[in-house]
């Protein structure tokens, strides 16, 4: 049974992905990038879920890598291997590709210290609640690693821009939940007594549309970001418009308005 991941459904439509590592603020090891991986798979496959949201046990977010965890250890004296490190990064990296493919939008309830990896994952949500007491850290930097990690590189400059994530990926200094919120990494900043129920309202938002043009919005919206000009964007726009239109949610949306009560998008 997972331990160090684990995936709930407290309400309809929504589920829920803990980082379970409380006592060490949910640093990463071997064994939660397994788990995560495995917890990522289950709710990209399960058809119910119109939100996940990504939170930490504890009074942490995701503290990045465990630098007490053996992994560390045998970094650290030479025993292992570049090939075999760079394995072992390709799984790491590929929590935020994998992440970014669950077809549903994924919410980061921070809930306190996102460092390194864990800095990583909050920005590969699509979007952000984040706590008071939440901070973020490129840790990297300290320890003799580069700033890029888990598509930090990417994530930052599109999200503050390339002057903030230099200053963030080069210096390693903490940034604090109020400045976050000015960057722009949150979408909302509330107390830490809110914060999953500020999670779950926004989360309620989405989950009232229709599925399959959330779906196609947040692809929309990933291959937007990398698009090579305007008539590329059209063009995905026209067809995604189209593929929701012949759906039938757009038939039944309309009709609920003229019968003057919401849609009903179950079961589509």
């Amino acid at each position: 049974m997972p331990t160090t991941v684990i995936v709930t459904r407290p309400e309809p439509h929504i589920g829920v992905i803990t980082l379970n590592r409380p006592e060490r603020l949910n640093a990463i090891t071997p064994e939660l990038v397994r788990e995560l991986h495995q917890a990522i798979d289950e709710v990209s496959a399960d058809r119910t879920l119109r939100a996940v949201i990504l939170t930490g046990a504890g009074r942490g977010f995701c503290a990045g890598f465990d630098l007490k965890s053996d992994l560390a250890t045998d970094s650290a004296s030479g025993q292992r291997d570049t090939q075999g490190l760079y394995a072992e990064q390709q799984l790491w990296g590929a929590m935020v590709t994998h992440l970014r493919a669950i077809p549903v939008p994924v919410i980061a309830a921070v809930n306190g210290p996102a460092a390194g990896g864990g800095f990583a994952l909050a920005l590969a949500a699509d979007l952000r609640v984040i706590s008071t007491t939440a901070t973020f850290l490129v840790a990297n930097v300290k320890i003799g690693l580069t700033g890029g990690e888990m598509g930090m590189t990417y994530f930052l400059p599109r999200l503050v821009g390339t002057g903030r994530a230099a200053e963030l990926l080069l210096t390693g200094r903490t940034l604090g939940a109020v400045e976050a919120e000015r960057w722009g990494i949150a979408n909302r900043l509330v107390e830490p007594e809110e914060l999953m129920a500020s999670a779950f309202e926004l989360a309620g938002q989405l989950t009232v549309h229709s599925p399959f043009a959330i779906r196609l919005t947040k692809e929309m919206l990933h291959l937007g970001t990398d698009s090579p000009g305007l008539a590329h964007t059209v063009v995905l726009e026209n067809r995604s418009q189209s593929l929701a239109g012949a759906g039938g949610d757009t038939a039944e949306a309309v009709q609920a308005f003229r019968e003057g009560r919401p849609p009903d998008f179950g079961g589509r």
